[in-house]
This record gives C-alpha cells, structure tokens and sequence, in this order.
C-alpha cells in the first residue's frame, strides 16, 4: 500500500488541497527570484560586499541541494502532510527572519533557514498531488501546478520589485507570511495525511552530511577566492576566534580540495549503501540509463549558466543601468513570459520530431541570446536591447527544460521514479549554486581587472594622493549599487575623511575639509569607469554562461528520443 487510503470528506476537497499547495510551490519559485531584484538594496543597507550578496542567493540552494533527497524520504515514512507543514512554519519563520534581519550575517543564516523549509515543502507538495489524484486528474492538477510555476516566475521580479521600492527590501519576505499562515491553516482542512508503508526505515544522514558540506567547501572556495586569495593568503581568515594559521598557503585551494575529497567519499559511501541493497541518499546506479545519465549532466550545465546569468543580469540592470528594482522586474518579465509561451509550444512540436531535438533547440536558441548579449552589452546599451535578447533567451529556457525534465526520467523504472526525481532536483540545486558562485567570480574578476587597468591609465587616480584608495575603489566598482557623480563624491568624502583621520590624527572637520576636494575630482573619472567595468563584466558572465549552455547542449546529442525510438 502506497498511501492512506482518502476519506470522502478530504476527496471532495483535493481542489482546494491543489490550492493550498500550488500557493506554496509559488512562495518557494517567488523567493528565489524576488531575491535577485532585492539584493542591491541589501546590500547597500547593510554596507555588504558582493561575496556577501553572493552568499545570500547561494545558501538557499545549497541547502536546498544537500537535504531535498533526505526530506522527501522522511515524509514517506512519517507523513507527507505533517512534513509540509513543518517546511511551511520554517519557510515563514525563516521569511519573516530574513526581513527583520540585523545584519547581513543573520540575513544569510536566516536565508538557510529558508532552504531548508524549501526542501521539506517541495517533496511533500509534489508527493501529495501525486497520492491525492488520480487518472485524467492527475494530469490535470500537474498542469495546474506547471502553470502555478511559471506565473510565480514571471511575478516574482515585479511583485518583489514593488516591495522594493514603495515600501522596502524588508517587505518582500514579510509578504510571505500571510500566505504561510493561510497555507498551514487550508492544509489541516484540505489535505489528507499519506505514507508510503512500503518503504525501509533508513535515513542517509551520513551521505547527507558528506555531500551538503563537500558540496558547502566547493561553493566556499570560488565565491571566496578573490577575498582570501586564489593561493596565498590575501586576507585573514578567522572563525569563532579561531585564525588560519599557514601564510604560505589560502584557505581557499584547501576548502576546494577537502570538498572534493568529501564529494569522493560520498560517492563510494552511496555506492557501498546501493551494493548492500539500503536506501542510498543519491542512487548512482541509476546512471546506467542513458536518459538519466545524459539528462543529470545536462541539467546540471545547464543550470550553472542559466541561473548564474539570471542572478548577474539582475544586479546588472539596477548597479549598471541604474534601474529601479521594480524596473528591473519589468525588464526581467519578457523573458518569463516567452518561457512560460515556450513550455507548452514544446510539448506540442516534441509529438511531432521528439522531446529530444525540442530540448537542443531550447539551448541552441540559449546559446544565441547569450552571445548576442555578450557582444552588445556596453555601458551605452539600452534596457530594451536588453529585454529583447532575455525574450529570445526565455524562449529556449521554456523549450529545453519542459522537455528535459520529462526525459530525464524516460527510461527509469516506475518503482525507481521517486529517488529519480529527488536526484534531478537535487543536481539542478547543486547547479544552481556552483553557477551563482562561478558567474559571479568571472564577474568580479573582470571588474577588478578592468578597474586596476583603467585607474593605473588615469592622470587624476594614477597619482599618490589616491594611492591609498585604489583597493577602495576596486571594491566600489564591485557592489551592485547604481551611482550618480554627487553621490559617489560624498560616498567618497565620507570614506576619505575616515582613513585621514585615522592615519593623520586629524579631527573630523579638517578631514572632512581635506578629502572633499579629492573626492570631487575622483567622482567624474570613477563613475564612466564604474560602469564601463560593470559592462565588460556583465559580458563576460554572458558569455561564460553561453560556453556551459553550449556543453549542455552538446549533452543533450546523446539523450533519448521516445518517438524517433518508436518510428523505427
């Protein structure tokens, strides 16, 4: 017996239950994208580096990744509905936290709060829907809930975008909190509880520990490299009163390294668990099918470029362009809209020349909006240009991944379905990190790069009375805030009149009366500067996101294709 069997009461509610449970499906696509339109208010408020904001998307996906497999495992056993529940109240709590966050380190941690509230929700949504319809229904009530995903796509930009700007950053998470309380309430009403009475009671903890923080010391080492050093140490590294010890070597290639040596472990771990027939949290034997295999690697590639991209286009289009973050929502919405047109304009020609070719379009046309972006992005280029390339990138985003999913498990078995499915979704999770961490390492690279060549070209920065601001201005170049020359110049004095005072005794006054006139003639040079290295570096990201889409499409080549499979 696969699940308790539905009372007449709770049956005649599975609409409303299908309710309660797409509007969680959308709290959980929404945050993640109403995030990418809030971080530059974030970080300005709390005065945050770009590493910190990098970490803010980052986290969530991390523990999201490590734990989705374990939650959906432990809602088998002891109810699907009382593990939705459990993530709703995280979920909130970890919103309504993340709003009234103090500062930019309990921001993240809160944010974890909410990957995990995530990963409980997702399982447990999804296995409901499944338990609760049958037949023609079923098929009914995924539709609904694909559609649920795309507006929550398409509306996550612009709600969060609102927020933003008519009230504040804060108010993007608290919004969350109705809807949680909602949520939990409907479901006691509408859901029926479920178990799956024929699955072992073992739960992976050692795997799950292994992969999350193997996976944790990758994602550390890339997004930190450019603050401690890619080899020698740059910066001290200090925990909990504890200092790095060794000067002659970073913390980063060791962190990168040991999580390597971990995701190692971890793979021969589940191995040995498959081989003693236990319930491995990854099952690697699932590799032997073609479409799981080619589908894994895919999407994985896949998503380091097109999540990486969507979170470097969104700091882009407001630190750049100096768009309003609902602006930015409603630059972002073409892109939505053409995915959201794409997913079922994909199903329809898939019957025609197979799901497979579908989803090698979808990358190829990727791949051409990328590369398109990546030659006409300047500091001059037009938020229309911009919108339009996102729309044609939207398009093949829809085409590939209605397909892919769909594929990825096209010759599993159907008692295998399940711990498939957790796999896919964890591997996208996993993808969605490294390329936030990766896009966003090119990107600063290139800032950075740009910045120290541009500064050492200048006659008014190249001179010693800037000398002790360059690794400043580098670092100004970096945030995701938008800066007008008045406003740059009094950023500056402000920053100038402190290292003065420090370094020269001086009062506040005299200072202040010292560094204005510095920040003044530096502000007109930084600020074409600024925006120049932001482009160059938003070009590459593109670009960069196009070489990984472009592997994945080549991966794609060696996927199924059911009805080229059933002519022959």
């Amino acid at each position: 017996m696969l699940s308790d069997t539905p009372t007449h009461e709770h049956d005649r509610r599975r609409w409303y239950a299908l309710l309660i449970l797409s509007l969680s499906l959308t709290l959980v696509i929404m945050d993640a994208t109403i995030v990418n339109v809030a971080i530059p208010s974030i970080v300005k408020d709390f005065d945050a580096t770009f590493r910190d904001a990098e970490w803010v998307n980052t986290i969530y996906s991390l523990v999201y990744a490590a734990t989705l497999i374990l939650w959906g495992k432990i809602g088998d056993q002891y109810g699907r509905r009382l593990l939705f529940l459990v993530g709703v109240v995280l979920f909130g709590l970890g919103s309504a936290l993340v709003g009234a966050s103090s500062s930019i380190g309990m921001l993240i941690a809160m944010r974890a709060l909410q990957g995990i509230g995530a990963a409980i929700l997702s399982p447990s949504t999804l296995s409901i829907v499944t338990t609760t319809f049958k037949g023609k229904e079923r098929g009914i009530a995924f539709g609904i809930w694909g559609a649920t995903a795309g507006v929550a796509a398409a509306m996550g930009p612009l709600l969060g975008g609102w927020m933003v700007d008519h009230a504040s950053w804060r108010w993007a998470f608290f919004i969350n909190i109705p809807i949680v309380i909602a949520a939990f309430a409907g479901s006691l009403w509408a859901i029926q509880e479920s178990r799956d009475h024929s699955s072992k009671r073992y739960f992976d903890i050692t795997g799950t520990l292994l992969g999350g923080i193997g996976l944790a010391a990758v994602v550390f080492g890339i997004i930190e490299g450019q603050g401690y050093g890619w080899w020698k140490p740059d910066e001290l590294f200090s925990v909990f009163g504890w200092d790095w010890p060794s000067s002659d070597i970073s913390i980063v290639p060791v962190s990168i390294a040991a999580g390597i040596a971990l995701l190692a472990v971890f793979t021969w771990f589940e191995l040995r668990l498959e081989r003693r027939g236990s319930e491995p949290l990854f099952e690697f034997g699932l590799f032997r099918f073609g479409s799981y295999r080619y589908g894994m690697i895919t999407g994985l590639i896949v998503n380091l470029g097109e999540i990486g991209l969507l979170f470097a286009a969104s700091l882009y289009l407001q630190g750049t362009k100096g768009l309003t973050a609902f602006d930015t929502g409603i630059a972002l919405l073409p892109l939505a809209v053409m995915a959201f047109i794409g997913a079922p304009a994909a199903g329809m020609f898939s019957n025609r020349i197979g799901p497979k070719w579908i989803v090698t379009s979808g990358m190829v046309i990727e791949v051409i909006a990328l590369v398109m972006l990546w030659q006409v992005i300047d500091s001059s280029v037009s938020t229309t240009t911009i919108a339009l390339i996102l729309a044609l990138y939207g398009l093949g985003l829809g085409l590939a991944i209605a397909q892919l999913t769909s594929l990825v498990l096209f010759d599993i078995p159907g008692h295998k379905a399940g711990i498939a499915s957790g796999g896919n979704s964890t591997i996208r999770q996993v993808g969605a990190a490294l390329g936030i961490a990766i896009i966003g390492t090119v990107l600063t690279t290139v800032i950075k790069a740009d910045m120290q060549a541009d500064i050492d070209a200048s006659a008014v920065l190249s001179g010693p009375q800037y000398s002790y601001a360059e690794v400043g201005f580098i670092e100004i170049a970096k945030q995701p805030v938008y800066f007008e020359e008045d406003e740059l110049a009094a950023a500056l004095t402000a920053e100038f009149a402190a290292q003065m005072g420090g370094a020269m005794g001086l009062d506040p006054a005299a200072a202040q009366s010292m560094a204005q006139p510095l920040a003044a003639a530096a502000a007109p040079e930084l600020v074409p500067m600024f925006n120049q290295a932001r482009s160059r570096g938003m070009s590459t990201a593109a670009l960069t996101a196009a070489i990984f889409i472009a592997l994945g499409a080549i991966s794609s080549l060696m996927l199924p294709n059911p009805r080229g499979t059933a002519g022959h």
